[in-house]
């Protein structure tokens, strides 16, 4: 479970208004099943993604809010994936 926390919190970081590294998000692993993992893996190419539009969330910051939005909804899938499989 430690693994999938890891992916909550560099994206709770992420909705708070920090900047994250392609470094950060390559360091990320975790093992699921499921759904959950579809969630995950999904977190983890709109992370990287985030990370690539960087330059453009700069400069357009509707996009920014809107790739921040779709993490927003990821993350809440997540979390209730996480609390049905415990």
């Amino acid at each position: 479970m430690r693994d999938v926390k890891d992916v909550i919190g560099i994206i709770m970081r992420v909705l708070d208004g920090a900047e994250i590294s392609e470094e950060e998000v390559l360091d990320l692993e975790f093992e699921a099943e499921g759904e959950l993992l579809v969630a995950l893996n999904e977190a983890y190419i709109k992370l990287l993604e985030f990370v690539h539009d960087r330059d453009r969330r700069f400069n357009d910051s509707q996009l920014d809010q809107r790739e921040r939005a779709m993490l927003q909804e990821i993350l809440g899938r997540i979390v209730q994936l996480s609390d049905r499989d415990e």
